[in-house]
């Protein structure tokens, strides 16, 4: 046989896989979905991811002909909830629905956790966590600044309470500790509720707290907040000043995405995708969302890959630099 043959031979052998291989993703997509879809949230029911997972469950089952049904699968700081999600069946019936820190910092804490983020197939940025510094109304200040001054006067005496060690929420508080020479004493607790209860009793003075959190607060006059998280004034901390123009310019919102296995085929996360984008033009989703301090963003599969590179990086060295480590 001559060398020309078994040239036009391969490369007709090329042609048939990368065709087949564009044809099964056809296939896949053009079935999909033909049963229900699990959405994982790792944490309990009431809180702003299982609200967002709901809301764009309750859009995708509309969308996609299939119930999309909430499976909560709490503990461990998200960790249980992620291992489901990682060990699925990269099908596209698994959509897994994390908070930033499950994704971005729990692999920078955890020595013997068993997932990093590149296990996870990227499908869609949904909202930002509306969030600000929050101090009890009785506490005489209005600024980080002041925070920071009376802190100083009141040397290792303010409680900073957080959602648990290795949180975004201790992480902060260890932020502005090396930012401005402050001693806050840490005070750690099991998830937002209790951090609250804590800070309106009087048995904490400072924390990072959502607006959903926090809303009946304020505005009963028991909470202020004084500083915001985030590059944009908040729609519901009205008035209230950024942190990053406060002198801590490290201030990254918390977020919640959108996740499948890895291995997932591109033509199903990029139909979740827009499933996904349709769920957050609809205004009644928008409102319902932003009332509870959840501010739709979207995005495409890459974006959000992105942010969870650069966050995953920036997470690490403040770990690193708190010498928080975690079993």
């Amino acid at each position: 046989m001559r060398i020309s043959d078994l040239q036009h031979r391969a490369v007709a052998g090329a042609v048939a896989i990368a065709c087949f291989g564009a044809g099964a993703q056809y296939a896949v997509a053009a079935a999909y979905p033909d049963r229900p879809i699990k959405i994982i949230v790792p944490f309990t029911p009431g809180g702003p991811v299982d609200l967002v997972a709901r809301r764009m469950g309750d859009s995708l089952t509309k969308q996609l002909g299939q119930p999309a049904v909430v499976e909560n699968r709490p503990g461990a700081n998200g960790i249980v909830g992620a291992t489901a999600c990682k060990s699925a069946a990269p099908d596209g019936y698994t959509v897994c629905m994390f908070l930033s820190d499950t994704v971005v910092i729990n692999p920078s804490i955890y020595k013997t956790i068993s997932y990093s983020a590149k296990q996870f197939a990227p499908i869609s940025e949904i909202v930002k966590v509306d969030s600000a510094v929050v101090v009890s109304a009785s506490l005489p200040v209005n600024s980080l600044q002041d925070l920071v001054e009376y802190e100083k006067k009141h040397k290792g005496k303010l409680n900073w309470g957080h959602f648990g060690t290795g949180s975004s929420s201790h992480l902060y508080m260890t932020q502005v500790n090396k930012a401005t020479g402050t001693q806050f004493v840490d005070v750690p607790y099991q998830g937002g509720s209790p951090t609250v209860t804590a800070l309106v009793s009087g048995q904490i003075d400072v924390s990072l707290l959502s607006y959903g959190l926090v809303a009946q607060y304020i505005d009963t006059g028991k909470l202020k907040a004084i500083a915001v998280l985030g590059d944009k004034p908040s729609p519901n901390f009205k008035g209230v000043p950024l942190l990053k123009d406060q002198g801590l310019t490290f201030a990254r919102s918390a977020w919640v995405g959108a996740f499948a296995p890895a291995g997932t085929p591109e033509s199903v996360t990029r139909r979740l995708n827009a499933a996904i984008q349709t769920a957050l033009r609809d205004e009644e989703v928008r409102k319902t969302l932003v009332v509870q301090g959840l501010l739709p963003v979207g995005g495409s599969p890459d974006a959000l890959a992105n942010v969870v590179n650069a966050e995953s990086q920036d997470w690490a060295s403040i770990a690193q630099a708190a010498r928080v480590s975690l079993d």
